[in-house]
């Protein structure tokens, strides 16, 4: 058995093909029709492709071997940006491949952001943002004031999203191990 297989996901999935490559598809949010089609090959590159960032190098050339080996061109560039994002870009592009300890981390400090601007009463109000809106429209015009007010409500929003998708990735995982990586 590869280091890069369903077991090493931190999911609890079905156990036959079709469905996990259902359940993946859902985790990674690629298309399914990239993935109908599929058996235990293209379960195992997505496999390799969520754990990517956590495998040594000669895991890594397995992985984007057997990547490369599908047939399907579409899914097979999906896989790359897939494995590829999170390892060299920034690992919260793809919160499925954080481990517990990783994913908790996120959690935690997106809270405090959270709860700092709540508790400072930063967050953006309905009847703020309208009356806000109608001045600029009125206006034709944004004041310094209002920039910072836009990049003020962006960051809140921004934070909320990353905490909403964490807490989302943290109730996907079915049970409480990590990724399992070999040493």
């Amino acid at each position: 058995m590869s280091t890069f297989s369903i077991n090493n996901l931190p999911y609890t999935l079905p156990s036959n093909s079709a469905e996990q490559l259902r359940a993946l598809a859902t985790i990674i949010e690629i298309p399914y029709a990239l993935v109908k089609d599929g058996g235990n090959n293209e379960v195992e590159a997505i496999c390799g492709a969520i754990l990517y960032r956590h495998l040594d190098r000669y895991q890594r050339v397995e992985v984007m071997t057997l990547i490369r080996s599908l047939p399907n061109r579409a899914l097979t560039g999906k896989l790359i940006s897939v494995a590829v994002e999170p390892t060299l870009i920034n690992k919260d592009w793809g919160v499925w491949s954080l481990t517990r300890e990783e994913l908790l981390a996120e959690q935690s400090f997106h809270s405090q952001i959270d709860n700092i601007a709540s508790f400072t009463g930063v967050g953006a109000s309905l009847m703020s943002g309208k009356d806000f809106i109608k001045k600029l429209w009125k206006e034709r015009k944004l004041t310094k004031g209002g920039l910072v007010t836009i990049v003020v409500w962006g960051t809140v929003f921004f934070n909320k999203s990353e905490l909403n998708e964490v807490n989302s990735e943290i109730k996907r995982r079915s049970s409480i191990n990590t990724i399992n990586t070999p040493n």
